[in-house]
């Protein structure tokens, strides 16, 4: 297992769901993306941006709760998935013993951001991305990019030169439509008499 801290909240760029991101802290070009809900989401960068609410909400209630009946967390871990989740326990310390509370990777980071615990994952289990490879992939992309727009506007540039003359017909209904006013649509008096038919 390695330890990793939230480096920050993406947006997936196909769903719009968040993605927190965990950075290994030896290695911090090193990311594990996991998706998480909404909520859970605002509970990171509530915390990491050090807003004080005035009522404890849900991870601040549950740190609460913990500390009231004399435990502390001493880490959380990302250890499995499962069905395409990814399973996390929070470890409590309480009296010299460890209790392990199942737990989804979201919630068991807010927990962990709470009370200043480590968190852990098992490299094997999440999914790994270099930021240099996608930096890397970034710039590669662009230029390449680049290069197809500017072969698209060279292919554009030579249809528009070789498109045939614009067809006859079409050219006078685009001549009748710039013509039309709004009266051309108005009942006449004949019309009206056949309207009740």
């Amino acid at each position: 297992m390695i330890q990793v801290k939230v480096r920050n909240i993406g947006l997936d760029s196909i769903t719009g769901a968040p993605i927190v991101m965990l950075s290994d802290i030896n290695n911090e070009d090193e990311i594990y993306p996991i998706w998480i809900g909404v909520a859970e989401a605002e509970g990171i960068i509530l915390k990491q941006s050090g807003v004080e609410t005035p009522r404890p909400l849900t991870y601040d209630l549950l740190k609460n709760v913990i500390e009231s009946l004399g435990g502390t967390v001493k880490h959380v871990a990302i250890i499995d998935k499962k069905d395409n989740a990814y399973i996390a326990e929070i470890v409590i310390e309480k009296d010299g013993e460890e209790i392990k509370i199942d737990s989804r990777p979201s919630d068991a980071i807010n927990v962990a951001l709470r009370f200043d615990a480590p968190i852990y994952l098992e490299e094997t289990v999440v999914q790994k991305v270099n930021i240099k490879d996608i930096k890397t992939a970034d710039k590669t992309s662009s230029a390449e990019g680049q290069e197809e727009a500017l072969q698209n506007t060279e292919t554009s540039a030579e249809a528009v030169k070789t498109e045939p003359e614009v067809d006859k017909e079409l050219e006078e209904f685009r001549k009748m439509l710039e013509n039309i006013k709004p009266e051309d649509f108005a009942l006449k008096p004949e019309d009206k008499k056949n309207e009740g038919n």
